[in-house]
């Protein structure tokens, strides 16, 4: 007889929930219909009124029955109850077709088909005596009654918003909304997995987890490279609605995107979606309708907080400026660490790869970049970006950095004296197009692995001369793990490890980032990359860290040192 799982059921008060007519004299509870609402309501499953009869009467009665505390949202009064139930939907935020309507009165079953299509409605004698054994009202354990004092928090404040004068906006400003992000997916799998199968009205992607297949996959999914997952809580002054939303997206140099994205219709008008989309940086994602809202409602939001759970809307605390510089790896630290970032990590410019993890980006004096005629016909970084990046180093309070790359493919110098790092596919691409050109314009600058890690150790100096004296700045370290150990790509990432980490000891303006340490062997993607799990790791390194690092000033004649470290150690000088 039921099509679908309910997720509401609205009772008929006369001859139904109990025997007789309010209005006509004496009545009698029926003990089986007060068993299904209190049932219903430990299973998750809520419970409305829909009945023509004088409102403080009914409550009266209820209260003494002692189940009126177990409805929300009743529509009690003197009115058509195909067009009540509609309402009744409408504002609870429901599909109809989740929705079971309970009469005696066949005319009034018909009336709420009628108002609100795709209703189920059913006669208490068909129903009553299972219904607690229907598969579709099975729910979910939830004998703390979690369900229904959410929906009694937004029956308040619903009730508050109709009496309100105010407009739907500076109703939500007043409303004091918070939303907190929470990383920890496996901790939350249970839920996502509901949410992906409950919610229809503003699951955007569609994407379900009904099968064992299906939500093996999506674990494989949360725990691949570029992946950033999470669930998200939402609260406000009327009580806190708990995990409302999960999303899951890609990010990489050449693609941000949504996979899933899916809220609880408790959501639904505070402009909680749009405000994780926003956050998210607008990533292109492909809505499967039908959803009940678009996930951009309005022109702008102001009234919705950062949460101010343990760690907030992002792993950082705080909305704390961070800076970040390195390689595609830093992508995955920024969408787990802030919400206010300024990143100088790998993109693509209309199909050609540019990085920022450069001596030269760092180092080039900008006055001569910006007279260098030349540098400027390259596709590359531009005198723009090394602006931009001085101007967010000075205002940053966090700054991380992953300067490995430094140690990779070939730099040249221009006729004027910038420095630039050149892309193995840039510097084959430059050579076969326009080799009279590159040859007359650029100098070969060979240089040794000694001469290298000055390179790092100056481009440290000058980030630490650059931010504020109280930013807190961290230095990734190599990974080695999955490499020959008898190879030189081993040895050198273990050597620069060695360097880096006692540069950040002696300094103490760089907190060195052990990714070996930190990151679990399982969490490896390859030797470059780990997953999603292996970046939430580093990221609490990161939160945990921040208002722990030193505060020296930088010392002098960096190179000199560490050059005397270098010989101390005995390290070969090869070219890297």
């Amino acid at each position: 007889m039921l099509s679908n799982d309910v997720k509401l059921v609205i009772w008929d008060l006369d001859d139904t929930f109990w025997k007789g007519t309010l209005a006509e004299g004496a009545i009698v509870p029926i003990e089986v219909c007060k068993n299904c609402v209190i049932t219903l309501a430990q299973r998750g499953i809520i419970s409305s009124i829909s009945s023509k009869n004088d409102f403080e009467e009914a409550k009266s009665n209820l209260t003494n029955f002692g189940v009126w505390d177990y409805f929300v949202y009743p529509r009690i009064e003197y009115g058509p109850k195909g067009k009540n139930i509609a309402a009744l939907i409408e504002e609870m935020n429901l599909r109809a077709e989740n929705v079971l309507f309970i009469d005696d009165n066949v005319l009034n079953l018909e009336e709420a088909k009628y108002y609100a299509p795709g209703v189920m409605v059913a006669h208490p004698e068909q129903i009553l005596a299972g219904l607690l054994d229907l598969p579709q009202l099975a729910g979910k354990d939830d004998r703390q009654l979690t369900r229904l004092q959410q929906y009694k928090r937004l029956e308040k404040k619903s009730v508050e918003r109709t009496k309100s004068s105010l407009s739907n906006e500076d109703f939500l400003r007043q409303c004091e909304i918070e939303v907190t992000i929470d990383y920890e997916v496996e901790k939350n799998f249970d839920r996502i997995v509901e949410l992906a199968n409950r919610t229809n009205q503003l699951n955007f992607t569609k994407r379900r987890l009904e099968t064992p297949k299906a939500i093996a996959d999506f674990r494989n999914l949360c725990n691949s490279y570029g992946i950033v997952a999470a669930i998200v809580r939402v609260s406000d002054k009327y009580g806190d609605y708990g995990a409302v939303g999960y999303f899951v997206a890609r990010r990489l140099p050449h693609r941000n995107e949504l996979l899933h994205f899916v809220f609880s219709c408790r959501t639904m008008n505070m402009g909680v979606e749009q405000y994780v989309y926003e956050y998210l940086r607008q990533p292109l994602v492909k809505i499967i309708p039908p959803v009940s809202n678009p996930i951009k409602c309005f022109a702008s939001i102001d009234w919705i907080k950062e949460g101010t759970g343990a760690k907030g809307f992002s792993l950082l605390k705080s909305d704390k400026e961070l800076v970040l510089l390195g390689g595609c790896e830093l992508l995955q630290l920024a969408s787990l660490c802030s919400n206010r970032t300024s990143e100088f990590v790998n993109v693509v410019r209309k199909g050609i790869p540019t990085r920022f993890d450069d001596a030269g980006f760092i180092l080039s004096d900008r006055k001569t970049l910006a007279a260098d005629r030349i540098f400027a016909k390259l596709r590359y970084w531009s005198y723009e970006d090394a602006i931009a990046f001085d101007k967010s180093l000075k205002s940053s309070q966090i700054v991380i950095v992953a300067l490995f790359a430094l140690f990779w493919d070939n730099y040249f110098v221009t006729n004027s004296g910038v420095k630039i790092r050149f892309l193995i596919p840039h510097l084959q691409s430059y050579l076969k197009k326009y080799p009279y050109w590159f040859v007359k314009n650029f100098r070969y600058c060979p240089m040794s692995f000694e001469e290298r890690l000055d390179l790092v150790s100056q481009s440290l100096d000058r980030i630490a001369e650059i931010s504020p004296q109280t930013c807190d700045r961290f230095a990734l370290g190599l990974n080695t793990r999955g490499l020959p150990e008898k190879s030189r790509g081993f040895a050198h990432r273990r050597r620069y490890n060695d360097i880096l980490r006692r540069y950040c000891e002696k300094r103490g303006t760089f907190t060195f980032v052990d990714v070996e340490a930190i990151v679990a062997p399982q969490d490896q993607f390859d030797p470059d990359h780990f997953n999603r799990r292996g970046y939430l790791a580093l990221a609490n390194f990161i939160s945990d860290n921040v208002g722990e690092a030193g505060r020296k000033e930088p010392e002098r004649n960096v190179v000199g040192s560490y050059r005397r470290i270098l010989k101390a150690m005995a390290l070969p000088t090869s070219s890297a």
